[in-house]
Parts: C-alpha cells; sequence; structure tokens
C-alpha cells in the first residue's frame, strides 16, 4: 500500500505532550514576508554564484597539480605556485557554490509553505559567505 503524505492544510504538529494540533497556514502578510526576505536575497546573490562559478572554472587546474613545469617563484611571482591546500579550498568552495544556489532555490520556492523557511535564506547566506572565503584561498 501507498502512504499518502500530507499537503497544504493537512500537516499535523505534534508536540512533546503528544497531542496533535493543526500547523498554522501561512497567512498573506507572513507570505508577503518572507517573500520579501527571499526575492532580494536570490536578486542579490545569483550573480554571486556566477561569479563565484565563473572563479571555479578560471581555478580549475588549481585541480590538476604542479603540472610539467616547475615553479620558479622568482619567474612566476610570489604566490603563483601551485601548492596542494588549494585543491581542498577548490573542492571546498565547489560544494558551498552548489549548495547555496540549492539553498536559494529552496528559499524562493517554500515561501507559501507552513513549513519552517527561515533556514533556507540563512543558510544560503552562510554557505556564499563561506565560498568566498574559500574563493580567496585558492591563488
Amino acid at each position: 500500500m501507498a502512504a499518502v503524505l500530507p499537503t497544504g492544510d493537512d500537516v499535523r504538529v505534534t508536540p512533546p505532550s503528544g497531542v496533535q494540533q493543526s500547523a498554522q497556514p501561512v497567512t498573506r502578510r507572513r507570505q508577503a514576508i518572507r517573500r520579501a526576505v527571499a526575492i532580494p536575497l536570490a536578486v542579490v546573490a545569483t550573480p554571486l554564484v556566477a561569479l563565484y562559478v565563473y572563479l571555479l572554472l578560471w581555478w580549475l587546474p588549481a585541480l590538476g597539480g604542479p603540472g610539467p613545469n616547475p615553479c620558479d617563484p622568482l619567474i612566476d611571482g610570489r604566490g603563483a605556485c601551485w601548492r596542494p591546500e588549494q585543491r581542498t579550498f577548490w573542492l571546498v568552495a565547489a560544494t558551498a557554490v552548489l549548495l547555496s544556489g540549492v539553498c536559494l532555490v529552496m528559499a524562493v520556492m517554500r515561501t507559501g509553505q507552513t513549513r519552517r523557511w527561515w533556514p533556507w535564506p540563512a543558510a544560503a547566506a552562510v554557505l556564499l559567505a563561506g565560498c568566498a572565503q574559500a574563493l580567496d584561498q585558492i591563488p
């Protein structure tokens, strides 16, 4: 037998007392507040995500290693040589930018649902900040 999942107004909340209560529906005011937070966040964060993806593609050689030519700091300049930790920072930044994109989409899509909504935009902002920190360590 297939289980029927509750949708919309059928959602029930079970507090620690064990007595089921109906979840509060999302009012128009609450939905407007959610949209007032999610849409500007998405407008600001989408170009950042695009920039971070561009930078990840730019620094894609950091995954491959030092390459055939050895690095000479006197010729290439200080900080231009490949370091093993660059790969780790690239992977962390790629994971953070991917997860922040998912969180942005979820923040916009879930504005009308009764479930908790605020963790999605907060997680997107934190992940974008973490991605910026990781990308700063790559070059």
